[in-house]
């Protein structure tokens, strides 16, 4: 196994995962994985790289598809809970710029603009961001600025954002420690980003109808991630049972967790 992983350049915990989640040819003999050199190299030499990415397309257009009805889309799976904590953490100053990656119809960049300078509204969808760009209007939300990008390389110089909130999306990411330093990249020198997304989870039938990558996340791997780019202080929050929000069957949802670290 641990010559595995250096072959692949990776954790022994993360060449785990590859192991549940692709077919690599292997064998486990008794308790103990064997593996051939060659066979590894002939399997990874045989990959696709584009099998890989669809997965991403598909989440734009399905995104694009369904932002008219986002609004209420989106209440079957997170509650206000997220908003009300970055209130409660006391994060904003009415002179931040700040970004909102994943931003999606608004749901945080709204709900912050009346408490900062400026919002810069990143999202993968362009549909996404007419429907943010309308509610701004109608709000009378001025100081939005939307930019159509993928989170992973945005055209803003470093050091642009004061905070950087990534609110239920990092799990549309296939590289997410590529997204985090962009996060590091973006923010200033002291600056903070508040990230928000699922717990570690098995509902399968979430990630297909969400066109979701990552089945959520362990703790420890965001931790890592981020301390692994860089960050500080690194706080985690696990909300309420109230913010999990019931599957169509009425069983309990997925939870949700808070990650905030200091650049």
């Amino acid at each position: 196994m641990e010559e595995a992983a250096e072959l692949f350049g990776v954790s022994i915990k993360t060449f785990i995962k590859l192991l549940k989640e692709e077919k690599v040819p292997a064998r486990k003999i008794g308790r103990e994985w064997r593996f051939s050199r060659k066979a590894l190299i002939d399997w990874l030499s045989s990959g696709d790289s584009q099998a890989y990415s669809a997965s991403e397309g598909e989440a734009k257009e399905f995104f694009n598809k369904v932002a008219p009805e986002w609004e209420e889309i989106r209440k079957d799976y997170y509650d206000e809970s997220i908003k009300n904590k970055i209130f409660e953490l006391d994060i904003l100053e009415p002179d931040m710029t700040v970004m909102d990656l994943g931003a999606g119809s608004g749901y945080i960049s709204r709900t912050v603009a009346p408490h900062v300078k400026k919002v810069i509204a990143v999202d993968i969808s362009g549909q996404m961001l007419s429907e943010l760009r309308k509610k701004a209007y109608e709000e009378g939300i001025g100081n939005i600025q939307t930019l159509e990008n993928d989170g992973r390389d945005v055209a803003v110089p470093d050091s642009t954002a004061d905070v950087v909130f990534a609110s239920m999306y990092l799990h549309h990411i296939e590289e997410p420690l590529i997204a985090i330093k962009e996060i590091k990249r973006i923010l200033k020198s002291g600056g903070r980003v508040f990230l928000a997304d699922y717990n570690e989870h098995t509902d399968m039938e979430l990630k297909e109808k969400m066109h979701d990558i990552w089945m959520g996340f362990r703790q420890e791997d965001i931790r890592e991630w981020f301390a692994g780019a860089g960050f500080k202080d690194i706080r985690i929050y696990v909300l309420d049972e109230h913010s999990k929000k019931q599957d169509s069957a009425g069983k309990p949802g997925t939870g949700v967790f808070i990650a905030t670290a200091v650049k």
